[in-house]
């Protein structure tokens, strides 16, 4: 005789399907909505991918940029501008040669990067100097005061490198040159924002101009030790003394 099979209940069959499985009596139910969800496929792995780098990615990225920027900076201010390569950074930051291509394919595109890197702290420098600077200081005094020890440390060191290099470099010279330009606008402003110093005025300009190159001028001729302290410092007091003589003229309306 024959039996027929029972057909399984239907209901019975979806609250299995319902019901995951427990470990030490705890509930390992999935909800519908998960089991409804299929792992991503390449294709919509893709589109995530096409959104763009996540927050996380973007700062290690930038971190790892950072890294390379003052791992040439590095070596610039030891005085080794003819040894800066590609390979050479690589070498100093700990990273590979790819890595740093990866930011920046060539050397010409990162010395430029570095001189822009080094612009940027110094105007944000320049910009703090004078925001500290009280309403009974002697402004002129404090400016060059602070301009040059600036100009004794790492970051200027490495721009003096930079700006040696690019003596032998057409390419660069041609590269640094607008660099350079935007920079001294930028600080321009930053002196018209902190105390109404415009460089629109013949006068200004021509003072500022006198202080700001004497200054670097002596800078590089300290660098190959041609003067003295006792020069350094007579030549400090006298660009303070051009530098107050404008500020006064200006203050009087002349």
């Amino acid at each position: 005789m024959t039996h027929a099979r029972k057909r399984p209940d239907k209901a019975a069959m979806t609250l299995q399907l319902d019901r995951a499985p427990s470990v030490d009596g705890e509930n390992l139910e999935v909800g519908a909505a998960d089991r409804a969800a299929p792992s991503p496929t390449g294709s919509a792995r893709r589109a995530q991918r096409s959104i763009g780098p996540s927050p996380r990615q973007i700062a290690k990225s930038g971190a790892m940029r950072l890294r390379v920027l003052e791992a040439t900076i590095d070596c610039l201010q030891e005085g080794k501008s003819h040894e800066v390569s590609i390979a050479v950074i690589a070498e100093h930051a700990a990273i590979s040669r790819g890595a740093v291509q990866y930011h920046f394919a060539t050397r010409r595109d990162l010395l430029c990067a570095v001189i822009e890197h080094i612009n940027a702290r110094r105007l944000q420098q320049f910009s703090a100097d004078l925001a500290a600077i009280r309403p009974d200081e002697d402004l002129a005094e404090r400016m060059v005061d602070t301009h040059w020890k600036h100009l004794g440390e790492r970051d200027f060191l490495a721009y003096q490198e930079l700006v040696l290099l690019a003596r032998s470099d057409p390419e660069l010279t041609e590269a640094f040159a607008p660099i350079y330009q935007a920079f001294l606008a930028e600080w321009y402003e930053t002196a018209r924002r902190a105390f109404g110093w415009s460089y629109r005025d013949r006068e200004v300009m021509k003072a500022g101009n006198i202080v700001h190159y004497v200054l670097e001028g002596m800078a590089y001729g300290q660098l190959a030790g041609q003067l003295s302290p006792d020069v350094i410092a007579d030549m400090l007091d006298h660009s303070k003394s051009i530098l107050r003589a404008a500020i006064q003229k200006k203050q009087d309306g002349g």
